[in-house]
Order: C-alpha cells, then structure tokens, then sequence
C-alpha cells in the first residue's frame, strides 16, 4: 500500500511541474496609435512583438484579433501577410485598420480624453508539415488622444522647458 501512495504522489508531482512547452509568445505591443479621432475615419497603427521559442521555422498564417476602445466593440483586425518565422527569434508584426470613430465618440464631444483600448485574438503559424499552431494575443492598455491645438501647446512647453534649462546651464558655465 506504501508503494501505490508513494508512486501515485511521485506521478502527480510530475504531472504538477511538468510546464506546458510554449512555440510562439506574444511578447508586447509598441507604437499603439489610434490615428485622428476628430474624423471620421482614424486608422490604428501598432506593431506586435512575438518570439519564437522552438527550434521549428514557421510560416505566418494569420493574426485575428478582436479591437475595442472603452468596451466598445470598433471591429475585428485580420492581418495576413507572408513571413518566414525563423527558429529561436523575435519576430514582428505590423497591425494597421481603419475604422469609424462614430463607434466610439458621441456626436459634439471633444475626442480629447484617455481612452482604454483592448486587442484580444490568436496568432496561427503553420510549420513545415503543415500542422497549425495558435498563440494567444492578449493586450490593454490606455491611449491619451491630444488635439493638434493641444500637441502644439504640449510643444511649446517643452520648448520653453528646454530653453530655461540651457540658460541655467549658461549661467552656471559662466560662473
């Protein structure tokens, strides 16, 4: 009876800290733009970042993810382009649409404000054989929309900043 218990908890100790090998991990979304809120139309722009794990060369399938800004459903981004993913790499992916800012700005209100925004899908690879091969993408963060008149105001400030500090060194060199 000893025997049975100590093989059975050495086989469920085994099966605990046994980690699920990963091929493709989605790392981090850079460069989020929501492009120009005050029109009509504005067009995402985004690159995702992924890094092959496996010693394995994939072909990119496709990438589908699901967009949303403040909870709002604005559409469903599917990038396909042909790409070799080369073994133990990183690897990018460029994300751009175009959507109407009417799904999520009401009418007469300044788009100016911080908005939540929301990219949940898939990543799918093909490798040589031909098996299918899925990586979750899961990305939340907040954007701050500023006007043009608001980016020229936050310019000249640091214009101003820039030439306060370069008159202190100035002064400080002359001393």
């Amino acid at each position: 009876m000893k025997n049975i218990i100590i093989v059975l908890f050495a086989t469920l100790l085994f099966t605990a800290c046994s980690e699920e090998k990963k091929d493709i991990e989605f790392k981090k979304m850079v460069n989020v733009h929501l492009g120009n809120l005050e029109k009509e139309n504005a067009k995402l722009n985004a690159t995702a970042i992924f890094m092959n794990l496996s010693d394995q060369e994939y072909d990119l399938k496709d990438m589908t993810l699901d967009f949303t800004i403040d909870g709002k459903d604005v559409g469903t981004v599917v990038t396909k382009i042909s790409k070799k993913i080369k073994a133990n790499s990183e690897f990018s992916i460029p994300i751009q649409y175009t959507y109407e800012t009417s799904a999520i700005i009401e009418e007469g209100h300044d788009p100016s404000t911080t908005y939540a925004i929301q990219l949940l899908g898939n990543l799918t690879v093909k490798n040589t054989s031909g098996e299918e091969i899925s990586a979750p993408v899961k990305f939340a963060s907040t954007y701050e929309f500023l006007t043009k008149k608001e980016e020229r105001i936050e310019q000249r400030k640091d214009k101003k900043e820039e030439r306060k500090k370069r008159r202190e060194e100035r002064k400080a060199n002359k001393d």
